[in-house]
């Protein structure tokens, strides 16, 4: 094991250096991983912008990832230096009333791979040891790192308890957007995605979705409205996080429905219809994260039921990171999940 190992340290706003640092030793109940691909998120960008609540620096981002178990910790029990894992970047108290019912999502204490600890955008990460699950053999470590947002997403629309034969729009169709509306699919759904990139409208329908909308060609709320017989989709899915999306919910959904918050805007407050919400009898949900949801996310994809590759656009080394989350930011045509590998 080296003494050292490579990192990108996000330092201050816009800025980020590579620095060699003590690789990290674990404590009783954690691993030591071996980073082999690690995604780029939305929170990155916001992490780097100095927008984001939970990251201060200077501070190693990173919470997408998987690797190789290259230590372990006093104590641990079930995994082996050398299994392939995808990490979930929970770092829960266990002690807490929402540990102990295993919503442990919602801990009071709950630390966050690249939020409030070191990251993933290094050659090497701590991962609490209850919290790796095995690769399968037949999902890459590229579409494990994937595991994350696919598990994010998958909470989301558990919580929305769809049912078989369910009208479903999802407002979005980047990651987050795009992974729900494959689980929405799973569910014996129909589904409307909602977008003003034609390029991921394409690919939603080659994918499944029954249906796609343009707001910038067409009127979503019209066009959901024939498609329902004028009842409105029994579930939104917003998945974008800004006000304008947010607000066009409960234009698209039914009375009696239930809209799904999973973009937040980072503001305060946002323009909601609160009239509508409460005569409609709407219910609206939010989600952190996910709770047991890893396992599931990750046999669905080595079952071939949710796919990972099309998101993923770009692979960069872990040495351009910087460059990764600026061409995020950038929100240019053609970027979808930017990865980042490293080296064996």
């Amino acid at each position: 094991m080296k003494e050292t190992m490579l990192a990108a340290i996000c330092t201050e706003k816009e800025k980020i250096v590579l620095q060699q640092v003590p690789t990290p030793v674990p404590k009783s109940g954690q691993v030591l991983v071996k980073v082999k691909a690690s995604g780029v998120c939305g929170s990155d960008v916001d992490g780097y912008l100095g927008h984001h609540p939970m990251m201060k620096w200077p501070l190693i981002m990173g919470h997408e990832a998987s690797g190789i178990i290259a230590g372990l910790g006093a104590g641990v029990e079930g995994v082996k230096i050398g299994d392939p894992v995808a990490i979930e970047p929970f770092f829960p108290c266990k002690k807490c009333t929402a540990c102990l019912r295993g919503k442990y999502n919602l801990c009071v204490d709950l630390k966050i791979t690249g939020h409030q600890v070191p990251g993933t955008f290094a050659e090497y990460t701590i991962a609490d040891a209850g919290f790796v699950h095995r690769k399968p053999d037949t999902v890459s470590f590229e579409e494990a790192a994937i595991a994350e947002p696919a598990s994010g997403s998958l909470h989301a629309v558990e919580r929305c308890n769809l049912r078989l034969g369910d009208f479903v729009a999802i407002v979005g169709s980047g990651t987050m957007g795009f992974l729900a509306m494959q689980h929405a699919l799973n569910k014996g759904t129909e589904v409307t995605v909602i977008d003003n990139d034609s390029k991921k409208l394409d690919l939603a329908r080659e994918m499944g979705a029954q249906h796609v909308v343009n707001p910038a060609k067409e009127d979503a709320r019209e066009i959901i409205q024939r498609l329902t017989k004028g009842t409105g989709a029994d579930c939104v899915i917003e998945a974008v996080g800004i006000p304008e999306t947010l607000a066009s919910t409960i234009s698209l959904v039914k009375r009696g429905g239930t809209i799904m918050l999973i973009g937040w805007s980072g503001n305060a407050t946002d323009p909601f219809n609160l009239t509508s919400l409460t005569l409609d009898e709407l219910t609206v949900l939010g989600t952190l994260g996910f709770a047991h949801d890893f396992p599931v996310a990750l046999r669905l994809m080595s079952e071939g039921k949710l796919k990972i590759k099309p998101l993923l656009s770009h692979r960069i080394p872990l040495e351009k990171v910087e460059d990764g989350i600026r061409l995020l930011k950038s929100h240019a045509d053609g970027v979808r999940k930017i990865i980042v590998t490293y080296d064996a």
